[in-house]
């Protein structure tokens, strides 16, 4: 059996999900509601905010919830909104490039893997913040 990386884990065809419609209407009702419940959304590692960055990007911890229909092929997105976590383009990125070299998070589920490089990625920040100061 061959181990794959975390950007392995479910269908391929979550490709196709993150380009659906579906998906776009599901972000704009993600920061919506966060907005609603009096929450600026930011990224989780440097707090750069929606409205200052102009866009920030939703990873997925889960992709419960999202269901493709066979016969029309089209999308569910009913995603909780737990299973969505902000970040900024660059450390949403970075997240992806370290879940999916890193050997030592191969067999992690795709929550704890994501949480534990946020609090890694989050902690070489402050150690960055506190060198430049």
């Amino acid at each position: 059996m061959t181990r794959y990386g975390l950007h392995r884990t479910g269908s391929e065809s979550y490709r196709g999900y993150l380009r659906s419609a579906q998906w776009g209407f599901r972000r704009v009702r993600w920061f919506r509601d966060c907005r609603a419940r009096g929450m600026e959304p930011a990224c989780l590692v440097c707090q750069v905010t929606l409205e200052q960055a102009g866009t920030l990007d939703l990873h997925h911890v889960s992709y419960d919830g999202v269901v493709q229909e066979t016969s029309t092929g089209t999308w569910s997105a009913q995603e909780a909104d737990e299973d969505l976590m902000p970040l900024c383009r660059q450390h949403h990125q970075q997240l992806h490039r370290l879940m999916d070299a890193r050997k030592e998070y191969f067999g992690w589920d795709r929550r704890r893997a994501s949480v534990a490089i946020i609090a890694r990625m989050i902690r070489v920040q402050r150690r960055a913040r506190r060198t430049i100061t």
